[in-house]
């Protein structure tokens, strides 16, 4: 990145990859943001993006603060992108690849006593946020990845995700999937009786009773309820 440049967004096979200079100050950086965000708006709309800081990883509340921003412009955030890239051909020998992630903190970021240094994942398999507990009135959960509760989601209580919510109790809350455009989330619960509820900025109607292991997904437009 150029000397005092503090954004760059490049293309990838895989998606956008959102690059921010570590040195630059934080609010000039969030305004050049804005600016490039701004400039090609319409073409950037629904695509899927990543950020990366260099050896530097934002502050949760900073990585938030942007999160909600692009997502305002109607990007989809993954961590399924990986910068930087080397071209096959210049490659002597295979090379570990950074993962760019500026994900909120959780308990799942802390490495575990024992924890084999990578996983193994079977195909189809991705991140989530477990939250071993119920929510209560006044909390609330703000993730950039899939969300899993244990326990309840009691009314006044609510959840946001970029991707899909499930909760293996009583969804009695507030319960927001997919925001800043992805329509493939869904929200699932064993029973299903929201507050309130949307997914991918598409606000639905509230099911005429509580559904036993419910399902909401999005299609043409509207929240549908199934049961799974």
């Amino acid at each position: 990145m150029a000397k005092g440049q503090e954004v760059q967004i490049k293309g990838t096979p895989e998606g956008l990859v959102i690059c921010l200079n570590p040195a630059a100050d934080f609010e000039r950086l969030k305004h050049s943001l804005i600016q490039q965000l701004e400039r090609a708006r319409d073409f950037f709309a629904g695509a899927r993006f990543t950020f990366y800081h260099g050896k530097k990883k934002l502050p949760a509340e900073k990585a938030e603060e942007l999160l909600h921003l692009v997502a305002q412009y109607g990007l989809v955030y993954t961590e399924d992108i990986d910068f930087p890239t080397v071209p096959a051909a210049a490659r002597s020998k295979p090379l570990a690849r950074e993962k760019t992630t500026v994900g909120l903190a959780s308990e799942t970021d802390a490495p575990r006593a024992g924890e084999p240094a990578t996983e193994v994942l079977p195909a189809g398999a991705e991140d989530a946020v477990l939250i071993r507990n119920s929510l209560r009135s006044g909390q609330s959960v703000t993730a950039t990845k899939h969300v899993i509760v244990t326990g309840d989601l009691h009314p006044g209580a609510s959840i946001t995700a970029i991707g899909s919510i499930i909760v293996l109790g009583s969804l009695l809350g507030t319960a927001a999937a997919g925001i800043g455009g992805n329509r493939s989330a869904v929200i699932v619960a064993q029973k299903l009786a929201p507050a309130a509820i949307s997914i991918a900025g598409v606000a639905g109607t509230l099911p005429a009773e509580p559904l036993v292991n419910g399902k909401a997904v999005l299609r043409a437009g509207e929240i549908v309820y199934l049961t799974v």
